[in-house]
């Protein structure tokens, strides 16, 4: 687990690892052991109001909830990775992967969760195709990483990547995934902002780092940008 701070108080995320022993005490639905073809929706949690006024022992109430909905969702098979982000800007909160009928089903995902509901935090989904990697399930709880997420923004809202750019993207990305440095890649179905996908890397050199970020084809036409964020997850999560 790890602290991120929800206005003026500390809030506890879950890294995913952890939803294994809190979903043992859910119990387990169908969907556990028969996964449907749903959509994934990428969501980030951003900031909301303070919780600067609200009574520690309300926090502490609101947070143990909010641990429980992870672990129920985790239990029922529809929540597949989750870590707190430290956003220079403070933002960008938390990450989470889910699965959802639609994109007007994931806010009842997180109806038990009084961080939300309370608008502590806010729910930031987006639907996405999952390009590369595998979700990790049987993963150790206590073994912790730190990994780098990469925002991939387009640059200028009258430029697109074409096509073939996406198709070479994807190539790319292919040819660098081996699980000790790229080990995720989604592509993002947003035509409402700039964002076109992500990409999670193991920590490592961040002159390394840049270097691979930087061949990204559409990174070399500038057609996208890329914003690096450090991100914490339960070690081996994602492969």
């Amino acid at each position: 687990m790890y602290l991120i701070r929800v206005g003026a108080s500390f809030v506890l995320i879950l890294c995913l690892g952890c939803l294994v022993s809190l979903a043992n005490d859910q119990p387990q639905s169908a969907s556990a052991t028969k996964p449907t073809k749903q959509p994934y929706f990428w969501i980030f949690l951003t900031s909301g109001k303070s919780t600067a006024s609200v009574d520690r022992v309300e926090i502490e109430k609101m947070q143990a909830a909010h641990l429980s909905n992870f672990g129920r969702l985790h239990g029922e098979g529809k929540l597949f990775m989750a870590g707190p982000l430290s956003d220079p800007d403070k933002i960008l909160r938390g990450i989470v992967v889910v699965t959802a009928m639609d994109a007007a089903s994931v806010p009842k995902l997180f109806e038990s969760d009084p961080y939300v509901t309370n608008g502590y935090l806010q729910v930031d989904s987006i639907e996405m195709d999952v390009a590369i990697g595998e979700f990790q399930r049987n993963v150790d709880p206590q073994s912790m990483a730190e990994y780098r997420m990469v925002l991939l923004e387009r640059s200028s809202k009258s430029i697109e990547a074409s096509t073939d750019e996406v198709a070479k993207n994807l190539v790319y990305c292919k040819s660098i995934h081996d699980g000790k440095h790229l080990c995720f890649v989604g592509w993002f179905n947003d035509n409402k902002s700039a964002r076109r996908g992500v990409m999670l890397f193991r920590k490592m050199d961040d002159a390394k780092l840049e270097e691979m970020i930087a061949e990204l084809p559409s990174i070399k036409s500038t057609t996208w940008r890329a914003k690096k964020i450090p991100l914490f997850m339960s070690d081996g999560i994602i492969k």
